[in-house]
């Protein structure tokens, strides 16, 4: 499974149409695990993927279970989140995520070298746990992190993640590294407890750049993957315990809440600059749903809409279509196989996701 050598770097801080790859906000998925298996062998609830691992002996954590990854029920703002808890012991890990994003990156729009990566979780109150929590967009192999995040549920200190190749008279050599997000160089930039927070992560395949946006930071970094294509975006825990000094051994599970996630391949940096769940999806209405050949994409609020791709729940992308602002559309379905599709909704006021099924 994939694993990553971490060593903390300082950074500087600092449209074309955006194409949504795929995007969850777990309102429609059932409570209770995600999955049957954590072997990452089929997909679950949403097309997630799921691993768990206690690690290998010898080993304290023994909590790998299809329970660390479930569908709970939040507040009146969030609904229903994915929860992920981390391992109870010194060694193991957690990963989730969505099948298909090489396949969907594949069939971008062409000049869209940017991947794009924002979602919401929850700080917690730190304390106890020693579990690293975050994201990571992965190369084919497993082994570069093309961007990501790592959050220490111990600290609250959230750290940016980047294949990176340090300077030549460096002895350090390329490899994946955490870059400090504080205001100060060489600092950690410490969320608020008990807050929920939105961050965003992007990788230019073209020039190698790796950008970092959230609540107090905005910070880039130029990596060493150059025309690397991303292949897998996982939300990732695993147990915190280091084995350089300072020496810290984990001994309990964290538990880590996410919400509101959105993938998009853009051709210029719009990190965070639209929420993407800021439209209700109560503002447009598809049908027929079920349908048969076409779907009829209206909303009341005469919300213009830029693009419509439709995803099956491996996160490929099927169909994908470009508009010049219209607020009404029919969508020909009719070229699907039988099943059910997210149809993700870019607008001038945002992104929303409907899902969909075709008779």
């Amino acid at each position: 499974m994939k694993e990553l050598l971490l060593l903390f770097i300082s950074l500087t801080a600092s449209s074309l149409f955006s194409q949504a790859i795929n995007s969850e906000n777990f309102n429609s998925l059932a409570i209770g695990n995600v999955g049957s298996v954590i072997t990452g062998a089929s997909a679950g609830a949403g097309g997630l993927y799921t691993y768990a691992s206690n690690g290998t002996a010898p080993t304290t954590a023994t909590n790998a279970a299809n329970t660390n990854f479930q569908i709970v029920s939040n507040d009146a703002t969030h609904g229903n989140v994915l929860q992920i808890i981390g391992t109870n012991g010194d060694k193991g890990s957690r990963y989730v995520w969505v099948g298909g994003l090489a396949t969907a990156w594949t069939s971008r729009t062409s000049g869209n070298n940017i991947i794009e990566f924002e979602f919401e979780f929850y700080t917690g109150a730190g304390g106890g746990s020693n579990n690293l929590a975050g994201v990571s967009i992965y190369d084919a192999a497993g082994s570069k992190v093309l961007g990501g995040f790592s959050y220490n549920t111990n600290t609250r200190a959230i750290s940016g993640v980047g294949y990176y190749a340090p300077a030549p008279v460096d002895p350090l050599t390329t490899g994946n590294y955490l870059f400090y997000l504080g205001a100060t160089s060489g600092t950690n930039l410490i969320l608020t407890a008990n807050t929920w927070v939105r961050v965003g992560v992007s990788f230019n395949k073209t020039t190698g750049k790796v950008t970092w946006k959230g609540p107090g930071f905005n910070g880039f970094v130029t990596g060493a993957a150059v025309g690397v294509d991303p292949d897998e975006i996982d939300f990732t825990s695993t147990s915190g315990t280091t084995t350089v000094a300072p020496i810290v051994t984990n001994t309990s599970a964290a538990t880590i809440l996410i919400d509101n996630f959105v993938t998009r391949a853009s051709a210029t940096d719009t990190l965070l600059e639209t929420d993407s769940f800021n439209l209700a999806a109560s503002k447009f209405s598809v049908s027929p749903n079920p349908a048969n050949d076409f779907i009829t994409v209206t909303n009341s609020d005469n919300i213009l809409v830029s693009g419509i791709s439709i995803t099956d729940l491996n996160g490929r992308v099927v169909k994908q279509n470009n508009y010049t602002n219209v607020s009404d559309i029919q969508v020909n379905v009719s070229d699907l196989a039988s099943g059910m599709y997210m149809m993700n909704i870019s607008s001038d006021k945002g992104y929303v996701t409907k899902k969909i099924v075709k008779n």
